[in-house]
This record gives C-alpha cells, structure tokens and sequence, in this order.
C-alpha cells in the first residue's frame, strides 16, 4: 500500500473484499468458510467416517459424527450472525493532519439475535495510516447502540481510502468463520505538515505600502468599494443597500494593498526534486507552501495555489474553506511534468495577484527569467529556492562539494537567486536541515520568534 499524494497509484480495498476469494462481490453480502482449525477437524472427520466402517470400528466412527455435528452447529450459529448487527453510522473524517491523530467511530446497531458467535468489527484502514483495527463486539440487545472508536495517524500526506467496515463472526470453536461487509468506502485526506510561522512584513517591498498589520488596523468604510459577487466571497461581506439598488449581490471590496491576494507558486516538477518519500524535497516544498498559505490566511489575505499551469479554482463560499480545499490539493498533488513550471509562469500572467510567493525545486538563471515579466505588475514577490541536491540520499552521505555536478547545481542555483533579488524578489534557499520557520524567517527580514504552540489547521480553518 503507497500514497496516491506521494506519485503512486490510489490505495484500494483488499482485493477479497472488491471481489473473488471466498466473499462475493457486493455490499452486503455473507459467505462461510472453514478456519484452519475447522479445515483440520473437517479432515479428521471425513477420515474417521470413511475409515470406521472398513476397519469395522464403531469408536472411531462414532468419533466422525461427533466431529461432523460440532462443524454442523458452529457453522449454524456462525450463519445466525449474518443479522445480528448492523452500520448504524461512520463519523466523517474528511481529513487527518500529518503528524496528528484523528479519531474515527462507528456506530453499529443490535437485532437482538443471539447468535452464540463471537462477533469482531473489522475498519479496512490502509497500513500507512495504523492498520486495519480489531474491535471486539459483545451481544446487543435488539436496537442497543454501540460506539466503537479506533484512531488514524499518518506522517505522511496523501489520500487514502479507509473502509468497508467489516463484521466478522466465528463459532465459540473456532471450526467456522464468516464476514459481512457493513457500510462503504470513504477517501481520508491526509493533509501536509503545516509549520508556525512568523510575522511577514510586507512594508520595504515594492508594490506594497505596509505590513497587512498595519493595513487592517488604518482601514475604514471608506476605502471598501463596491462591486459585484464572485464564488469565493464572504458572505458576510455582502452589502445589502447596493444589492437591493441594482438587483444583483453586491459585496465590500477592500482593495488595500496590505491585505493582497496571495498567489502561491509550487514548483512540482519532478526532475526538478531529489529524494524519496516524505524525506524528498518535494514533501518539504509541499510543506513549506501550506505553511504559507495557512499562515497568510490567518492573517487576512486569499490565497490561490498555482502548480502545473493551473490555478486551483475556487470550489468554496467562503475562504476558511477555500484554504482548507487548498491544502487537499496539497494533499493530493503528485510529481509532475518537465514543462510544469513554464506553464505555471505562463498563467501568472493571467492571474490577479498583489503578493507572489514561489517555492521552487533545482533551478537556474534561465528557469526563472521568465518570471520577471510574468510577475504582476508592481506586486512584491518572495521565493524559497531549495538546494535539492542535497536531498540526494548520496549527497547527504558524501560530501556535496565531491558529488559530481554539485558545483554546478550550486553556481546555477547562485545564478538564480542573483537575477531574482535584482528584479526586487526577496528570496531565501533551503535545504534538509533547515526548518520552514527557519527559512521563512529570513523571507520575512525579522528575528524568528518562538511560536506559542503547534499550529492546528482546524483552528486556523475556523
């Protein structure tokens, strides 16, 4: 099993509850079978029946039947289970935060059958998030609930389907086993790590005129304009007076130039990123960009993801959503194509922007002078340029100078970073050992502060 987040295919069910092997295809339904246990006294059954009358023993034959009526009666009571219980209800987890745990609870619902078979509830959870979990069920009183709960928790992004719950059943023996499959699939985003950042201030660069800080606490009604709504507005910026006046929904705009909109560029080309798993460089650049982009939403500011030529539309009413969606992209996104980032460039001029942030893999001089022209005209832009080289599982074991090609990676990367501080980027470089908050302190030009506790995306998203 593998994530779909990380460049694999999508995790799927095992394949005998999909189809084939002893449990037919289809919700719902029921099959029985021997356990190993039960294939052995099966053996020794037919054994003894057929054995007991050639050696004209009645012992042993009689040893057969008692063996063949124990199979009969565990097989009977394990068949009786099959409406002992049903899925009342799944709790919905949507998303799990990497690193963090998330609880699940299944509701499952007595009939009131006595089944004299011990019955276990089976959640089909992919290895990378726990393993499939056990939960024992005792006899339930016809329409008794009962809650069973197990947890998640990956360090890993990626998105992963968790389910059919399962209710397995066997006789008090041991002889007999049989499975139900209860409920359907759901897919569990496992959302990337996000960091706690410190404060950005957007004041010496060009095209801004002050922190969003700053910004916010000088804004007054009369800078809001007014214009018409689009998807993704807060509906509680609608100004009601000018939408009953022209008959269509109007909202405040406020056009402030220290609450921008933020267009995060990632850079995912997969030539351009060294490493494997969630120790490679792409991981760390996913990372890096959802940090930002929970960390500028918090502060007032909307964000859009660009990656692979194509801004991340709008799917939500408001804007803690919108981020949220953002961030299951992030979740989801896997390597892509050489000519990723041209493309990207290319849409940047097709995007409204008053902030640009950009991570970016191996680059050189020539991959980045096409974003000075397609930069948006006076917007201030800030780049995170990684030196994946050294995410090179050789690299990091030898030294980088004596790997060939470093010296030139690192020229071309120097290069880079040289024409994007003289087209008025700030810009800062990155490697395994730094940490995003390390880093995007020095974007920020301001002494990195400790943060007061673990960011939790469901807070910020709140």
């Amino acid at each position: 099993m593998s994530l779909r987040g990380a460049g694999a295919r999508r995790l799927r069910p095992p394949r005998w509850v999909r189809s084939g092997g002893w449990l037919p295809s289809g919700g719902g339904t029921r099959a029985l079978r021997l356990t190993p246990r039960g294939a052995t006294v099966a053996l020794v059954a037919l054994v003894t029946l057929v054995g007991g009358p050639v050696l004209g023993q009645r012992d042993i034959l009689r040893v057969g039947v008692l063996l063949t009526a124990l199979l009969v009666v565990g097989a009977t009571a394990t068949l009786r289970s099959r409406s002992s219980l049903t899925l009342e209800s799944r709790s919905k987890v949507g998303f799990v935060e990497a690193g963090n745990p998330a609880r699940v609870r299944l509701s499952v619902r007595g009939t009131g059958r006595t089944t004299g078979a011990r019955l276990v509830v089976e959640d089909t959870v992919p290895l990378a998030l726990g393993g499939t979990p056990r939960l024992p069920v005792p006899a339930l009183a016809d329409g008794e609930v009962l809650d069973l709960d197990h947890t998640l928790r990956s360090d890993v992004r990626g998105s992963f389907e968790v389910g059919p719950a399962l209710l397995r059943a066997r006789d008090v023996l041991g002889l007999t086993e049989s499975r139900q499959v209860l409920g359907e699939p759901v897919v569990i985003d496992v959302l990337p790590r996000v960091h706690e950042l410190t404060e950005l201030t957007l004041g010496d660069l060009g095209g801004s005129r002050g922190s969003s800080a700053s910004a916010s606490s000088t804004t007054s009604p009369d800078d809001a304009s007014i214009r018409e709504y689009r998807v993704g507005d807060d509906l509680r910026r609608v100004h009601w007076r000018s939408t009953a006046r022209r008959g269509s929904v109007m909202v405040r705009s406020d056009e402030h130039p220290g609450r921008p909109d933020v267009l995060l560029l990632l850079d995912d080309r997969e030539s351009a990123h060294r490493g494997r798993g969630p120790a490679s460089s792409l991981e760390w650049a996913v990372s890096a960009a959802a940090s930002a982009a929970v960390h500028l939403h918090r502060r007032g500011h909307h964000v859009r993801l660009l990656h692979a030529g194509v801004v991340e539309p709008v799917r939500e009413l408001d804007e803690a959503s919108a981020v949220r969606s953002l961030l299951r992209s992030l979740s989801r996104l896997t390597p892509g194509p050489p000519d990723s980032l041209s493309r990207s460039v290319a849409a940047l001029g097709r995007a409204e922007s008053t902030l640009l942030v950009a991570v970016l893999g191996d680059v050189d001089a020539d991959d980045v002078r096409p974003l000075m022209s397609a930069r948006p005209l006076g917007a201030p832009a800030l780049a995170l340029l990684l030196r994946t080289r050294e995410w090179d599982a050789g690299a990091r074991r030898a030294d980088t100078a004596a790997t060939p090609g470093a010296d030139e990676a690192e020229r071309g990367l120097q290069r880079a970073q040289l024409v994007l501080a003289r087209a008025g980027w700030r810009t800062a470089t990155a490697s395994p050992a730094d940490a995003v908050p390390d880093v995007w302190s020095r974007l920020a030009r301001v002494g990195a502060r400790a943060p007061v506790a673990a960011p939790d995306v469901r807070d910020a998203l709140a």
